[in-house]
C-alpha cells in the first residue's frame, strides 16, 4: 500500500497558484476586546479596507493552493485538440474562537474542453464545467459580476455548465448554460428536487490594439417565492426569473498596457506554457500608457410588490464602474468610480426582504464610491511603496424613522438614532519588499472612519436607543505585517 501511494502521489508541480501567508494583524489597535477587537495576533485574517480586492474573492493575507491535474492532447481529427483539468482549491484556516485548524476543500472549476482549430487564429471550443461553473459569469470587474452559483435563491451543492465559444483572434462570441438542483414545491404543496436553468451569451470585438467592446446577456431561474403570509396565496412558490445584460468598453493608448481582467474568470491550466517563472510582478512599460474601462450592468427579476402583496412587480437593479489606470515607467496610478444601487447589492438574496421588491417608501439611496491608489516600484531596491484611499457614500434605506446602511448583501448597520447616514473614508499605506521571485514582506497601515456604526443601549428611564459607537470603534486604525509566498 505504501508503495502504491508513493507512485500515485501528486508531483509538486500539480499544485499551482499557491499562496502561503504568515500575517500579524490587528483590525483596530485603538479598540480592545470589549469593542470586539482582539489584540494583534496571527489568527484573524481578512483585514482590509472596503475598496481593496475588487477583482478577486480573497484578501492578500490568504493561504491556499490549487491542485490542478491537467492534460492536453491532439485529437484523432485534424485540427482538434483537447484539454481537461481537475481543479481543487484547498484552503487551511484557523477557527477564530479556539484557534483550531482545519482545511476547506472545494472544486474551483474542473473542466473538459474540446477545441477545433480552423486556422492559427480561428477556433471553436466546447467547455464543460464538471462540478462548478462559478468561473463562467457575466460582467467583467469581479465585484460586480453576476450569474455565478450565488444567483440562486437556495444554496446549490453543485452548479455545473457548458460553454461554446467561437474565437477569431481577439474577437469572440459565446453561448452557454448552467444548472443547479434545488427544492421545488408544486401547486399541491409537494416538495421535489427540480433543475433550475441559466443561460448566458455574449461576445467581444477589438478594433486595432486600442479599443475593445464586450457584451453579455443572461437569464436564470432564480428560485421560488416562499416568503408570503399565506400558503393559499397565488404567489406562494411562484417562480422567480432573473435576466440582465452587462457591457464594457475599454480604451488604451499603449498596447503594452494589458486590459484589466479578473483571474477569477479564467480557467486553470497546469502546463509549461501557462506557468509563470515568477509570481512577483509589477507593471512596467516604456513611456506612458493610459487605460480606461467603463462597465454597466442592468438586471431584472420578478418579486412580490410590497405595496400590493397579492401581485408581483419587476424590480430593476443597476451597477457599473469606470476604471482608469495610468502607468509611466514603474509608477502606476489607479482610479475607480463604482456605482451599485440597493436592488443590485441584494439581488442574490433576492431582495432586501427575501422575495420582496424594494419599497419606494424606504427612500433608498445607492452605493457610490471612488477609490485610488498610487505605487512606485524601485527595481534595484526591490521595494514598492503605495498609498490608497477610498471615499464611499454607502447604500441606505429608512424605515420607521430609522436609517440603515447596507454594506453588502449580508451586512448592514443601524445608523445612530437622530443621525443621517454619512460617508465612509478609508486609507491604506503599504510597503512591499520583494525578497525573492516568490516571496515578499508586506507592511500596511489601514485607517477607516465610519460614523454610521452604533451601539444599542438602555437608558435609565427604560427606553432603548441606538447611540454612536465609541470614537475608538468608529475610527479604526489597523495594521498588517505579512510574509507571503506565491508559487
Amino acid at each position: 500500500m505504501i508503495l502504491l501511494l508513493a507512485f500515485s502521489a501528486a508531483h509538486a508541480s500539480d499544485f499551482v497558484d499557491t499562496w502561503v501567508t504568515t500575517s500579524l494583524e490587528d483590525s483596530n489597535v485603538l479598540a480592545g476586546p470589549e469593542a470586539y477587537s482582539p489584540a494583534a495576533n496571527f489568527v484573524q485574517r481578512g483585514n482590509s479596507t472596503f475598496f481593496e480586492n475588487y477583482e478577486t474573492r480573497f484578501t492578500d493575507d490568504i493561504s491556499q493552493t490549487h491542485l490542478v491535474l491537467y492534460k492536453k492532447d491532439d485529437g484523432f481529427i485534424k485540427g482538434v485538440t483537447t484539454e481537461a483539468a481537475f481543479v481543487i482549491r484547498m484552503q487551511p484556516y484557523l477557527d477564530v474562537a479556539s484557534s483550531k485548524p482545519g482545511v476547506t476543500v472545494a472544486d474551483d472549476g474542473s473542466y473538459v474542453r474540446i477545441i477545433k482549430n480552423f486556422s492559427e487564429k480561428q477556433s471553436l471550443s466546447f467547455t464543460g464545467y464538471a462540478v462548478d461553473a462559478n468561473r463562467f459569469r457575466l460582467g467583467y470587474s469581479y465585484d460586480i459580476t453576476w450569474g455565478g452559483r450565488d444567483i440562486y435563491a437556495f444554496d446549490p451543492y453543485a452548479a455545473p455548465g457548458i460553454r461554446v465559444q467561437y474565437q477569431a483572434g481577439p474577437n469572440y462570441v459565446f453561448a452557454g448554460a448552467k444548472t443547479a438542483v434545488g427544492d421545488y414545491t408544486d401547486a399541491d404543496g409537494n416538495k421535489n428536487n427540480e433543475a433550475y436553468w441559466g443561460g448566458l451569451a455574449g461576445g467581444g470585438i477589438e478594433l486595432g490594439k486600442h479599443f475593445r467592446w464586450e457584451l453579455g446577456v443572461g437569464s436564470f431561474q432564480q428560485g421560488q417565492l416562499t416568503n408570503v403570509g399565506d400558503v393559499e396565496s397565488p404567489l406562494y412558490n411562484a417562480p422567480i426569473n432573473a435576466m440582465g445584460a452587462s457591457t464594457q468598453i475599454s480604451v488604451r493608448t499603449n498596447p503594452d498596457l494589458d486590459y484589466i481582467s479578473s483571474s477569477e474568470l479564467k480557467l486553470y491550466r497546469n502546463a509549461p506554457e501557462f506557468m509563470k517563472d515568477s509570481y512577483i510582478s509589477h507593471r512596467q512599460i516604456d513611456g506612458f500608457g493610459l487605460l480606461v474601462q467603463g462597465e454597466a450592468t442592468m438586471l431584472f427579476h420578478n418579486l412580490i410588490d410590497p405595496q400590493s402583496v397579492e401581485s408581483t412587480t419587476v424590480e430593476r437593479a443597476i451597477a457599473g464602474d469606470v476604471q482608469a489606470l495610468a502607468v509611466t515607467g514603474t509608477t502606476e496610478l489607479n482610479l475607480d468610480f463604482v456605482y451599485k444601487d440597493l436592488p443590485f447589492i441584494v439581488f442574490n438574496i433576492p431582495g432586501i426582504t427575501s422575495g420582496y421588491a424594494l419599497d419606494p417608501d424606504l427612500n433608498a439611496t445607492p452605493q457610490l464610491y471612488v477609490r485610488g491608489r498610487v505605487g512606485h516600484w524601485f527595481p534595484k531596491a526591490h521595494l514598492t511603496p503605495s498609498l490608497g484611499a477610498g471615499w464611499e457614500l454607502p447604500a441606505t434605506y429608512t424605515t420607521g424613522g430609522t436609517s440603515f446602511v447596507q454594506y453588502d448583501e449580508r451586512n448592514k448597520a443601524h445608523v445612530p438614532d437622530g443621525q443621517e447616514p454619512t460617508a465612509i473614508l478609508s486609507t491604506v499605506a503599504g510597503l512591499q519588499w520583494d525578497v525573492s521571485p516568490s516571496t515578499v514582506i508586506v507592511g500596511e497601515v489601514l485607517y477607516t472612519l465610519d460614523n454610521n456604526l452604533s451601539d444599542f443601549q438602555t437608558n435609565e428611564d427604560g427606553t432603548n436607543q441606538f447611540v454612536p459607537e465609541a470614537d475608538n470603534v468608529r475610527n479604526a486604525l489597523g495594521f498588517n505585517l505579512m510574509m507571503r509566498a506565491r508559487f
